[in-house]
This record gives C-alpha cells, sequence and structure tokens, in this order.
C-alpha cells in the first residue's frame, strides 16, 4: 500500500499554512467585529468591487454558495450590505456596503496588513520574492 507523507505533501502543507494564516488575521475582524472568516471576505470582496451578485463573490473567493448567501443574510441584516435589483439578471441582486460595512472595513484593515507585515517579516526580500513567483506559477498551474 502506498501512503503519503503528510509533512511533505504539497497540498497539506499549503491547507495547514492556510489555516494557521487565516486563525491568526481572524483575530482583528472576530474580536474587533464579530465576523465570521466568511463574513470577512464577503466584505473585503464587496471593498474591492461593488456591485456583485451572490454568484460572483462566490467564484472571485472560490467559496462555496450555501455558507455565502448565509454570511450575506446576516450582514444585511446588520445593516453592513445595500442590496439592489440586478438589471441583467433579474434572478440575483447586486451587493455593496453600506457606509457601516465601509466604516468597519476601514477599521479591520489596519490591523490585518500590520499582521501580514509581521508574518513576512520572517522572510528576507529574496525570499519575499520567490514566494511571490512560486504563489504566481502556482496560481498559474491551477486555473480551471
Amino acid at each position: 500500500m502506498t501512503s503519503i507523507d503528510l509533512k511533505s505533501f504539497l497540498p497539506y502543507r499549503l491547507s495547514i499554512v492556510e489555516q494557521r494564516v487565516s486563525r491568526r488575521i481572524a483575530r482583528h475582524y472576530q474580536d474587533s467585529a464579530g465576523l465570521s472568516r466568511i463574513e470577512w471576505r464577503v466584505l473585503a470582496t464587496l471593498a474591492q468591487q461593488e456591485n456583485l451578485s451572490a454568484s460572483e463573490i462566490c467564484r472571485f473567493t472560490l467559496m462555496d454558495k450555501m455558507p455565502v448567501s448565509r454570511a450575506i443574510s446576516r450582514m444585511l441584516a446588520a445593516g453592513l450590505l445595500l442590496q439592489k435589483n440586478n438589471r441583467t439578471d433579474r434572478r440575483s441582486s447586486l451587493l455593496s456596503l453600506s457606509d457601516k460595512g465601509k466604516k468597519m472595513y476601514r477599521r479591520i484593515v489596519p490591523a490585518v496588513l500590520q499582521e501580514e507585515q509581521d508574518l513576512l517579516s520572517s522572510l528576507s526580500v529574496a525570499e519575499r520574492k520567490v514566494l511571490e513567483k512560486v504563489m504566481h506559477k502556482l496560481e498559474s498551474a491551477l486555473v480551471e
């Protein structure tokens, strides 16, 4: 029987790194704003590009539709999002951040960016460049 050494298996290692990074960053949006991981990703996505449908958010973030829909419902109820009819597709609506959502995003971002810098500070400038290059290559290889 062939076995996998998880300590050197790339998918496993990437998953572990992703989980640890996400947990570290989550402190900032969970503790200060009470957001879940999915809610944070919806908030960050809509801060980058407004007027997206839930399906577009799912495609952009690679998150599943049901958890995203639940997060959007909670965020609409909390007044973090605005919703309007989609003129080109009446089956969906377009979402954007409300003023309250924008304010929350602006409050969280400095801490999240600082956390990213703290993490990257463990790498030299050359290592950061290599990491960026490797990430780009992996992402390109995985485009569906």
